[in-house]
């Protein structure tokens, strides 16, 4: 049950609810306890010095109970409070109360030698013959000159007070319970709002941990849950995508397997079945040399796929213009085997490049590769390599075959051949550009076919961005190395 955020929730507020009105309550009622009593006591204590001022006189002579307790009466009126006088001796004088009084009788009481010591004397206390809480006040009456005559000592029932405080309690108990009722009808609302976005989360990623991809939740708010949301989508579309990318990746790998794989089996299947002439033998096996060729090259070209991520993330800096020139020099005996002509124009300060160069080299050598195998002996192909501020641009040109105009959309797509048959008998695996394709754009960059023409020739290009810092940090650390002689 409390596995359940929505119920977890609303029991965690309707409890900080409950704590903040519950402290809330407590200090307002103490704040008007204090006040009330406080305020209670400096009437009475008003009253009483009046009180103390009016009966002086009455205390100077031989007092007269009878008088006194008719004094101590009509204070009592006015205050609603008994009031009792007392001599300096704790004899009492008069009493409010008449009947069951204590005229004549001595009173022990603290706060009336407080009251002759310090100016005034007072308590609280629980008066078990009345059931209720009193305030209890003496007051001196002085000469003058300060000389005690006797005190005025009253008391008052609180029962007012502790009523108007019970009435505060009762509303504060009331509105507590009221403002639960609308937080936790709040709270309820609110959460399930909140938690029924998380409850079709929740049931998406189930639905596609069982195999079930194609999951897409609405949106229905623009606060972290929607964003949340949003993210899932994209992640989901992600995932389906590359799960509809990794079938077709699977079943063009498994056709073009099982093409040359088929061409084998049938080539061995005819010479064990047929009488065949050497001449005839050696062209079955030239098939076979061909086709056993053509699979190498696939599976070399799968296995840099699968180690591309690998290899990209082995990142350094180094100079473009030298590794122009390593790649130059591994082709040049290619390019003499097919009597080619191989052109270069390559800016003497190109910048340095922060990336993986045996990735870079794989790009290099593909386009390379693809001019020289598919430009006629007596052709030529050419490198520029050019840079500015922000970008290097890198293009590789030849006077080869070309590419038909329909084909140019798909040169980039993975096992897309041109020329089939011309490709299969080149060892062409169609996956060549599409490695090209990744690695650039991987570092940020931008490749692409500029123009081609039919039995006259491709321009293809990459361009990479170029980190300033990478540039200014080498030219400060060669200025370090290299200073100005004096």
């Amino acid at each position: 049950m409390l596995n359940s955020i929505r119920l977890r929730m609303t029991i965690t507020y309707l409890l900080l609810i409950v704590a903040i009105m519950l402290v809330t309550g407590i200090v307002l009622l103490n704040m008007l306890e204090k006040h009330y009593l406080s305020s209670e006591e400096e009437n009475i204590e008003r009253t009483g010095r009046l009180a103390a001022q009016s009966i002086i006189s009455y205390l100077r002579d031989d007092a007269d109970p009878v008088l006194l307790s008719s004094v101590a009466e009509n204070i009592s009126h006015q205050i609603n409070a008994r009031v009792i006088i007392v001599s300096t001796d704790n004899l009492v004088l008069g009493d409010s109360v008449r009947i069951g009084g204590l005229s004549g009788s001595k009173i022990e009481r603290p706060e009336i030698q407080d009251a002759l010591k310090l100016e005034k004397g007072c308590s609280i206390q629980y008066s078990h013959i009345s059931k209720q809480w009193v305030l209890q006040v003496a007051v001196p009456a002085r000469e003058e000159d300060g000389t005690p005559l006797g005190v005025i000592f009253l008391a008052s029932s609180l029962n007012p007070v502790y009523a108007t405080l019970a009435a505060v309690q009762r509303f504060l108990l009331m509105f507590t319970f009221l403002a639960l009722l609308f937080a936790g009808a709040l709270v309820v609302f609110f959460s399930h709002h909140l938690t029924v976005p998380i409850k079709r989360l929740t049931s998406a990623a189930q639905q596609m941990a069982e195999g079930k991809l194609d999951q897409q939740i609405p949106i229905t708010s623009r606060d972290e849950i929607g964003r949340l949301a949003q993210q899932f989508n994209v992640m989901a579309s992600r995932i389906m995508e590359t799960n509809q990318r990794l079938t077709r990746f699977v079943a063009d790998v498994s056709h073009e397997l099982r093409t040359p794989l088929a061409s084998i089996h049938l080539c061995l299947q005819s010479m064990q079945e047929y009488e065949m002439k050497p001449e005839e033998q050696k062209e079955f096996l030239d098939d076979i040399y061909h086709e056993t060729q053509r699979l190498i090259y696939l599976v070399e070209d799968l296995l840099e796929m699968t180690r591309r991520q690998e290899v990209a993330e082995k990142v350094e800096v180094f100079s473009l213009k030298a590794l122009l020139e390593g790649v130059l020099d591994s082709i040049q005996p290619r390019v003499d085997r097919k009597e080619l002509k191989l052109f270069t124009e390559i800016d003497e300060k190109l910048p340095l490049l922060n990336m993986s160069p045996e990735a870079l080299k794989r790009v290099l050598f593909n386009l390379l590769d693809n001019a020289i195998k598919y430009t006629p002996s007596g052709g030529w192909l050419k490198l520029i390599a050019k840079s500015d501020e922000n970008n290097v641009r890198v293009t590789v040109q030849d006077t080869g075959c070309g590419i038909p105009e329909e084909a140019i959309p798909y040169i980039f797509e993975r096992f897309y051949r041109v020329d089939k048959a011309r490709s299969r008998y080149l060892g062409g695996t169609g996956l060549g550009l599409a490695i090209c394709k990744e690695i650039i754009e991987h570092y940020g960059g931008e490749i692409g076919l500029e123009e081609s023409q039919e039995d006259k020739g491709s321009t293809f290009y990459f361009i990479l961005p170029v980190e300033r810092s990478i540039q200014e940090y080498h030219e400060e650390l060669q200025l370090v190395e290299s200073p100005e002689p004096v």
